[in-house]
């Protein structure tokens, strides 16, 4: 691990979306769990010109292209996070049954793209996209047990994607109320913009436990002690615009099967963290 730490240069007008991604051009910054305490600090000191470049940044997805309703005949997966998404997504989504959790009713799709043509560069797909108790989107940023990627960079990912989301609402909700028309109580309209939007952070216990360094057999992936408090500071500063959680899928994985989901649940991840 490199001991220079990596920090955003503000003279590249950078996204949160663009943050993950220094393979392409944009500067140094990587995140480093090493220096995870400097660089939500620093996220949290540029926080503004970061969510002001996001805006700007973010594709305004055509109406033509509306959401998809996913289907399940899909390829047979191989990489763990995609069985994870795909699992859940037969479990709550339009064919499945029960409610996911309780800020987050359903699940609408997953691998939800952003783009809208091949020049918006560095937005990616969301994970899970879910469905809230007011019928609103929920994007879901999904890592699988073992990873080297933070909560810090869980929650810079899902807040880009709910900013991308208040960008492009006014051009798709009249297709998102046609989507979300196969769940029972679903409204006739929506207001013309998303004023907060519900984010999910979620990955299986084992990232988690990692996270929080709470596995007998190593401490490797733990999340810095002194990190907790500016992480934290960035959330409450996000809170602005989002209501934040984070959640523990539940289920057993063979690596060589889909994962058998059995539940989730929202962690007092808070209050876990200041153990």
């Amino acid at each position: 691990m490199s001991s220079k730490i990596r920090r955003i240069d503000p003279n590249l007008n950078l996204g949160l979306h663009e943050l993950a991604k220094p393979a392409q051009g944009r500067g140094s910054f990587h995140f480093q769990l090493r220096y995870a305490e400097e660089q939500s600090k620093d996220i949290l000191s540029n926080l503004d010109s970061l969510v002001e470049n996001t805006i700007a940044k973010a594709p305004v997805r055509a109406p033509s292209r509306g959401f998809r309703l996913k289907r399940t005949t899909a390829p047979r997966l191989i990489h763990e996070e995609a069985k994870w998404e795909r699992a859940m997504y037969e479990k709550w989504g339009p064919r499945g049954s029960g409610v996911y959790l309780p800020v987050c009713q359903r699940l609408q799709d997953y691998q939800f793209p952003l783009q809208n043509s091949r020049s918006d560069k560095g937005w990616g797909k969301i994970d899970l996209l879910g469905i809230g108790v007011n019928f609103l989107p929920v994007p879901n940023e999904l890592k699988k047990r073992q990873t080297n990627e933070s909560p810090l960079r869980m929650l810079v990912e899902v807040a880009a994607y709910g900013f991308a989301l208040r960008k492009v609402w006014p051009e798709l909700k009249d297709d998102w109320i046609k989507k979300v028309s196969w769940l029972e109580g679903s409204p006739s309209n929506f207001r013309a913009n998303l004023e907060r939007v519900t984010l999910v952070g979620v990955a299986p216990k084992e990232y988690w436990k990692r996270c929080l360094g709470q596995l007998r057999e190593t401490k490797a992936g733990k999340f810095p002690d002194e990190a907790w408090p500016p992480f934290w500071d960035l959330v409450d500063a996000l809170g602005k615009w989002f209501d934040i959680h984070f959640v523990e899928v539940e289920g057993s994985l063979d690596d060589k099967e889909m994962p058998l989901i059995t539940g989730a649940r929202i962690l007092d991840l808070r209050s876990e963290s200041r153990q």
